[in-house]
């Protein structure tokens, strides 16, 4: 018997998400609400709940379910924030945080991926989201100061430049992992800005593939 892409969709909430301690129930209905088979190739439909990352184009990712809602989960969110997320992908992430928030801002230079987030976002309603191009270290100054910035994948250290981009009190969601030890663990890390000083807490290890546009050199890292 096939089981329905809903039903996929259930069970991930049920068996992945709520025994990593995902409880929020606006959360879990963003991930119920999404279809995450829009944002990926047809004939890959069938890996759309699967527990791990899916190949969207090149070396651009989807991360698993649990992932994301592990490093949503690590902030709250209240539904007037303005968010950005850094390298949007196919678009999933930020339709999921546009269930959260006021706004979501995702930059995201590949133009194939743009396309495939927007017709998504569109065939779902997220009015409340765009895709816009742009350099991912560079973020979108046009729409900040950002009460969130989230960067779903690992980055070898932070450039002050999304940083200036956070409004006071805002916080940026991203895993750290050293780009030169390909043993090293990534650190899920939440940074906050307390006027002009960012602090950091490391939350948990996770190992995701790096974000495109990222390398080592200036910003904050371990």
């Amino acid at each position: 018997m096939t089981i329905s892409l809903e039903i996929m969709n259930k069970n991930m909430i049920d068996g992945q998400l709520k025994p990593m301690g995902i409880n929020d129930e606006i959360i879990l209905q963003a991930f119920k609400d999404v279809p995450r088979e829009l944002f990926i190739d047809e004939e890959k439909s069938s890996l759309s709940y699967h527990e791990g990352n899916i190949l969207i184009k090149d070396n651009r990712w989807l991360l698993s379910s649990m992932v994301i809602a592990r490093l949503i989960n690590c902030v709250s969110i209240s539904n007037e924030d303005i968010i950005l997320e850094i390298g949007s992908c196919s678009g999933y992430t930020t339709a999921i945080l546009e269930k959260l928030c006021s706004l979501v801002v995702g930059v995201e230079y590949d133009k194939k991926l743009r396309d495939i987030a927007n017709n998504a976002l569109a065939k779902i309603g997220a009015n409340s989201a765009i895709i816009v191009d742009g350099n991912h270290k560079e973020g979108n100054i046009k729409s900040a100061p950002y009460d969130k910035i989230f960067i779903f994948g690992s980055v070898p250290s932070i450039p002050d430049t999304l940083f200036n981009q956070l409004s006071d009190k805002g916080a940026l969601i991203t895993v750290i992992k050293d780009q030169s030890n390909p043993k090293s663990c990534g650190k899920a890390v939440v940074f906050k800005k307390n006027k002009d000083i960012i602090s950091s807490s490391k939350v948990f290890d996770v190992e995701i593939p790096f974000m495109d546009g990222f390398d080592i050199e200036e910003g904050f890292s371990f």
